[in-house]
């Protein structure tokens, strides 16, 4: 899933999630600050977008909660509140980026597509990289034609370095639910972790799943 949406306002919501969807995001529409805390655990998304005057606890208290516990996911603030103060109080709860009502649809794509943007080259390890667009790896100017799956998989855990992956996760973001057999899944770990040595590995968190680490 692409984006978190935190809007009370219906019709605001609503013209939001069709907008963002036809400019081809995956959104899911939250309209109070518990529910969307709830989903921030149970799903992963790539950028929060949150509303600051929303029931419950404010946007700013939900998302200094998520940086507090760990949670580096790029968040940005859309909201009625334009006054200086607001502004340092949202960049002080970990906003990345802060954006006043009303505003153009333009504006907000020009935000998020900035924030959201997929380097061709992601970095492993001191002078590593990965470029998902051609499936190849390099390490230590050795270069590899990846398997898609397997690219697929690393260039998850590495734009998700910051965390523990699991195997359900990889299936419901990457192949909409598709099951992988834990057996097949363990390969492709032992695969791509060949690949990394000695830049990185994916390392097993016993019971939770799987975390990329540099060495």
């Amino acid at each position: 899933m692409d984006i978190l949406l935190l809007e009370d306002d219906p019709n605001l919501g609503e013209t939001l999630s069709e907008d963002l969807t036809e400019a081809g995001y995956s959104v899911e529409w939250i309209a109070d600050a518990e529910t969307a805390a709830a989903c921030t655990y149970e799903h992963a998304y790539r950028c929060y977008l949150f509303d600051v005057n929303v029931p419950g606890m404010s946007g700013f208290e939900l998302l200094k909660g998520l940086r507090d516990a760990g949670d580096e996911t790029p968040a940005i603030f859309i909201t009625a509140r334009g006054g200086m103060a607001d502004l340092r109080e949202g960049f002080d709860a970990g906003a990345t980026d802060y954006l006043s009502k009303p505003f153009r649809m333009e504006e907000l794509l020009i935000r998020l597509d900035a924030r959201l943007q997929t380097p061709s080259h992601l970095g492993i390890g001191k002078n590593g990289w990965l470029d998902p667009k051609t499936l190849t790896l390099c390490i230590e100017g050795r270069e590899t034609v990846l398997p898609k799956k397997e690219c697929e998989i690393l260039h998850y855990f590495l734009t998700h370095r910051e965390r523990i992956v699991g195997k359900d996760e990889i299936e419901e973001i990457l192949y909409e639910g598709e099951t992988i057999a834990d057996a097949t899944f363990r390969v492709y770990i032992r695969q791509i972790n060949a690949h990394l040595n000695p830049a990185a590995r994916l390392v097993n968190i016993r019971g939770v799943g799987y975390r990329y680490e540099s060495t």
